[in-house]
């Protein structure tokens, strides 16, 4: 029996020492693989065959990703010296990614943002490189003080818009010939349309959830008088006026004003389901160019407006932007390829208007001979511009996608007779301050 219970132990003495063996031999190998990671890193961030390497990101469609591949590849011919790397993505969930790397701070050195992130991730001023500091790179004399003001927080210049954006409205004229009606103007019209639509099985307007949501901003603001946000973000509308904007939204989808937006698509609209369409400046080749391409006559529309309105609520934005990540290594590696987005006119040959009509004056003189003038795109940016001053810089919280599904959701329960008025309005008026709360 010792016997038995001495040999148990010296094999249980000889199991540990060899688990401890496996351990300390798993751990050593970690270690190894995690500084050779670390090593191979660190390289990348440093040089390559004498090469400074840098990293560049930005979102959108497959024509995108393909001309500004084109565009890198022509920046690296321009700029031996330089490698550039790159990560991209269509919008879809791309949000939620950039999200992570800034919080990780593994952002790529040069990255296209959106407008509202600039107070997400820099609310002082110090969330992005201020180009300022790099404006031996950066040619900033390409941009008004204006332009230059939409990239600017807390005295840092933490951005540069790529295009200026605003909703546009684009209507296949030869439905509305067949209704006899002439292109919306203010409510009415829209009013008008969308019952003659009705009785044809169609919608006047396709639109998307963030659509919905500026343009029941825009009717409240035009309506009352008032502001729906206050200018740092903080719900001004109250549940009175919130109802007044749902009770409406119901009639506009009532009388097929709007097509629901879970169902919108773009083929519907080419597909003639859907006379018009509400969309940014910059997405103009897909609505107003692809209907063309049909055959159809295509009208661009104005803002609606209510008779008497002394604002007219509607907002103006970049399109998007192009920042410097402030954990950079290689500022003025960095800024050299950020000049080159805007600035450069080759690049802006192949980018031409598909960001919108670009803002930087060396690559509109670029397309200036490209007959940049005769797209339809410039025509709407040029009716934005002779209308700058009805329009106000958009708020970033009217952009949040929490904000968006909190008014959609709580809309939904009234337009499908879930829950009253005054029901849906109290919880999104709630739901809306706890958000707009929480981003502070």
């Amino acid at each position: 029996m010792k016997r038995g219970r001495r040999e148990c132990m010296f094999k249980g003495k000889n199991m540990l020492m060899i688990l401890l063996v496996l351990f300390f031999t798993v751990a050593s190998l970690i270690a190894v693989f995690l500084l050779s990671r670390r090593s191979k890193t660190d390289e990348m961030m440093t040089t390559r065959e004498g090469e400074i390497e840098i990293t560049m990101s930005w979102w959108g469609n497959d024509g995108r990703h393909l001309y500004t591949m084109e565009g890198v590849d022509l920046f690296q011919e321009k700029h031996p010296e330089l490698k550039v790397n790159y990560r991209y993505g269509v919008w879809n969930g791309y949000e939620k990614r950039n999200k992570v790397w800034m919080e990780s701070h593994s952002e790529a050195d040069v990255m296209q943002i959106n407008f509202a992130w600039l107070k997400e991730y820099s609310p002082d001023g110090k969330g992005f490189y201020d180009l300022r500091k790099l404006s031996d790179y950066i040619d900033l004399d390409n941009f008004t003080d204006e332009e230059l003001g939409y990239g600017e927080i807390g005295g840092a210049l933490n951005a540069l818009p790529i295009a200026m954006n605003t909703h546009t409205f684009y209507y296949n004229q030869d439905l509305l010939d067949k209704y006899g009606c002439d292109v919306p103007s203010d409510w009415d019209d829209l009013l008008e349309l969308g019952k003659k639509a009705k009785a044809d099985g169609k919608y006047a307007l396709g639109i998307t959830k963030k659509q919905l949501f500026l343009i029941m901003i825009a009717y409240y603001e035009q309506t009352s008088g008032k502001k729906f946000f206050n200018e740092d973000g903080s719900l001004a509308i109250d549940e009175a006026g919130m109802k007044d904007v749902l009770v409406y939204y119901k009639k506009l989808f009532d009388e097929h004003v709007f097509c629901p937006v879970n169902d919108f698509d773009r083929s519907k609209y080419m597909a003639g389901d859907i006379v018009g369409v509400m969309c940014w400046i910059s997405d103009t080749k897909i609505y107003c160019d692809g209907m063309m391409e049909t055959g159809a006559k295509v009208s661009r529309g104005r803002w609606p407006r209510a008779e008497g309105a002394a604002d007219s609520g509607w907002y103006v934005k970049p399109a998007t932007m192009w920042a410097i990540s402030a954990d950079t290594l290689h500022p003025a590696e960095a800024a050299t390829l950020l000049n080159y987005l805007l600035n450069d006119p080759d690049m802006a040959v192949l980018q031409k208007t598909e960001k919108g009509v670009p803002v930087s004056d060396a690559a509109v003189k670029a397309l200036s001979g490209q007959g940049l003038m005769e797209t339809n795109e410039y025509k709407a940016a040029q009716e934005m511009n002779e209308h700058q001053q009805e329009l106000h810089i958009m708020i970033p919280i009217m952009e949040s996608d929490a904000v968006l599904d909190v008014f959609k959701s709580g809309a939904d329960e009234y337009l499908y007779d879930k829950q009253s008025a005054d029901e849906c309005a109290a919880a999104i008026c709630e739901g809306i301050r706890w958000l707009a709360a929480e981003e502070k």
